[in-house]
């Protein structure tokens, strides 16, 4: 009986620590709905995108769903955070929100603004792995503020985008293969291993 009070009192200071330095206020729900939006927004671009589409043409509809995918992703991952934070009692606005919030914007736009100048110098077949592997860098790069199972995503991205980059031709494919079905495999696990045993 003595035992299993200590093991419990372990787990309550362990979970006290890990509020106070880590933001744990992710939802595994956030990164299915990412990898759904993800997939929407891969079909609505083989919809959309032709043959005959101009190459112009096809770029923006392809900015314009990119940028979509990613609003919509960010708003709804903001707001299941906020609402497990208040369930975990753990702040949603404090400093440590804004530290994991700077190492996840910094890498974002600094392959944001690549992409932009690799669109202006005309190397249209890279985009795609560039996006991949500064996301997967992205998720890697945050994980030191948050779960530590999210670099293994982004180790899968950085993977993924290396592979990417030597097979030309299939950039829609990776990009949906990261962005919807590794985030949609990733929340599966994430809620079976963090949130449905402490629910």
């Amino acid at each position: 009986m003595n035992k299993d009070k200590a093991l419990e009192s372990v787990n309550e200071i362990k979970e006290l620590m890990e509020k106070s330095s880590k933001f744990i206020s992710f939802s595994g729900l956030a990164a299915i709905m990412a990898g759904i939006y993800a997939l929407v927004g891969a079909y609505v671009a083989t919809q959309v995108i032709t043959p005959d589409t101009k190459l112009s043409t096809a770029l923006e509809l392809m900015i314009i769903v990119a940028s979509l995918v990613l609003t919509v992703s960010a708003v709804t991952a903001c707001i299941l955070s906020y609402y497990k934070s208040k369930k975990t009692g753990q702040k949603f606005f404090s400093r440590l929100t804004y530290r994991a919030l700077w190492n996840f914007s910094l890498p974002m736009l600094t392959g944001g603004i690549l992409c932009i100048s690799i669109l202006l110098h005309g190397y249209y077949g890279i985009i795609a792995s560039i996006m991949l592997l500064f996301y997967g860098l992205t998720l890697v790069n945050v994980s030191k503020f948050t779960y530590s199972s999210i670099a293994w995503l982004g180790y899968a991205f950085i993977g993924l985008g290396i592979i990417d980059c030597f097979w030309e031709g299939h950039s829609l494919l990776f990009w949906a293969i990261g962005f919807g079905g590794f985030h949609i495999l990733y929340g599966i696990l994430f809620y079976l291993h963090y949130e449905r045993r402490k629910s």
